[in-house]
């Protein structure tokens, strides 16, 4: 197998975070860790009983729950700010207090929004890679081509490997 070395996210699904890992290939074994990772965690390839590739389209739901943020934001900043428009600044310090919180609460729904509506490519491929013992799951957006690449040298190595999904053989060729 050719070696090589990518990004990665370890463990979970969240894509374009700071916690992204790393995962390495050599001809004796597969490597992967998290930046906190003291000591990262090491398979050899005679261990390996299969890879499997699945697409995980898991955050596409994030582009609905953006724009449900955008609505919740636009209110919690409309309202408020239509009242001081109409009405002129508030007159009490209980009145002060609670247009600050929702003004605070809005700052959260325009950056939750941002957040959910920045990802760029919402497909995800998820590398399980198998052994006697447990599963080890390793994840990378369809857009990253070192990812990508990455997948493709698993394909050509001897591991045993499945694809459990026909959209993914486009991309992992």
């Amino acid at each position: 197998m050719e070696e090589f070395h990518t990004k990665a996210h370890i463990d979970e699904y969240v894509l374009e975070r700071d916690d992204v890992g790393t995962f390495t290939a050599s001809d004796e074994r597969l490597t992967y860790a998290q930046p906190e990772d003291e000591s990262p965690t090491s398979i050899p390839l005679t261990e390996i009983k299969t890879i499997q590739f699945e697409r995980n389209t898991t955050l596409h739901h994030m582009r609905f729950l953006g724009v449900c943020s955008v609505i919740v934001a636009s209110i919690l900043t409309g309202i408020p700010t239509a009242s001081i428009y109409l009405n002129g600044l508030p007159a009490t310090q209980t009145e002060v207090l609670i247009l600050g919180f929702v003004y605070l609460f809005a700052i959260g729904a325009w950056s939750t929004a941002y957040d959910y509506l920045s990802v760029g490519n919402h497909d995800v491929i998820d590398l399980y890679i198998r052994t006697a013992d447990e599963a080890h799951v390793v994840c990378g957006s369809v857009d990253d081509t070192e990812f990508v690449h990455a997948c493709e040298q698993l394909i050509d190595s001897d591991i045993a490997t499945t694809n459990q999904n026909s959209k993914l053989t486009s991309k992992i060729s």
